[in-house]
């Protein structure tokens, strides 16, 4: 019944948009957009340059008091000092991205009937019945319906979505070369499938934490291979990823239609990192958001 309600207030607002709004709004949509993305990286390369050093600092302090016990007090006092630096700085930053985000997503809310990009349903996909959403999109202009997003919501509501013990389908994505990934690599391997998030599992900190914890796997369990899928458009994104976080000698990939692929219409990954398990016969035996280090490594994985 809810659904039904909000449904028909969403046609409502469309159909009153649709007379209100103009070509001008694309650019005025675009230039507000640019103007919150421009503050979003100040903020985030503030974060990089005040809150990391406190923390690399406080764990290099840690590391010699385990070498020099004579100093151990001293130094992890300092390290802990280090660390309340680190964090101090952190709600004020968090609550500026907070704002950006709530400005970003009143704007995309605003012209979502006018601007492709933020056309909203497909990203709020699971907060509403296929049914619905088959309405809203027919309610949608004949831009947005032709529209890349347009085009993912209308796969993901055809489609029946792939579930944990069913065959992982394997899907068309491309190395930083553009070269086309051969999922051959991963015959008769088990396949930890890491779907963007990169940021998120690092929070900026320290880049290289994924990459040495991707090297231990390896190590420990060289019967799995990891897959670094990324919502990208273009391979310099891919590639800058790759450079950004160290992972050169990782299988790390992009479908090239940013957050529309496959993983996100047939398996309906909407957060970032979302983690596919596939064991040795092809089968997604489980799926997590965010890495649960205890399942992978306890259950899947088998090597502690």
């Amino acid at each position: 019944m809810k659904d039904h309600l909000f449904l028909s207030l969403c046609i409502i607002l469309m159909s009153t948009a649709l007379g209100a709004q103009n070509i001008t709004s694309n650019a005025a949509y675009k230039a507000r957009m640019d103007s919150l993305n421009r503050v979003y990286v100040a903020i985030i390369n503030e974060w990089n340059e005040t809150i990391p050093p406190h923390f690399r600092e406080a764990m290099r302090l840690e590391k010699e008091a385990e070498e020099h016990p004579e100093l151990k007090e001293s130094l992890l006092a300092i390290a802990t000092k280090e660390r309340e630096t680190g964090q101090s700085s952190m709600p004020a930053l968090q609550e500026r991205m907070n704002d950006n985000q709530a400005e970003r997503q009143a704007l995309m809310d605003k012209y979502a009937l006018v601007f492709e990009d933020a056309f909203p349903y497909f990203r709020m996909r699971k907060q509403f019945s296929k049914d619905s959403l088959s309405v809203l999109l027919k309610q949608s202009s004949k831009e947005i319906q032709r529209s890349a997003v347009g085009k993912a919501l209308r796969k993901y509501i055809k489609n029946r979505q792939r579930v944990e013990g069913e065959p992982f389908r394997k899907f068309r994505c491309y190395d930083v070369n553009g070269k086309r990934f051969d999922w051959d690599l991963t015959k008769g391997k088990k396949v930890f499938l890491i779907h963007d998030g990169l940021w998120c599992m690092t929070h900026g900190m320290d880049n290289s934490a994924f990459r040495k914890y991707l090297q231990y796997l390896s190590e420990k369990a060289p019967n799995c291979l990891s897959l670094i899928v990324v919502n990208c458009e273009e391979k310099k994104e891919l590639l800058a990823a790759v450079e950004e976080y160290g992972l050169q000698d990782f299988c790390v990939v992009s479908e090239f239609d940013k957050d529309r692929g496959v993983l996100n219409w047939l398996y309906n990954d909407t957060t970032t990192p979302t983690c596919h398990h596939i064991d040795e016969r092809g089968i997604l035996v489980k799926t997590t958001e965010g890495v649960d280090q205890d399942y992978l490594e306890e259950e899947f994985l088998s090597i502690r």
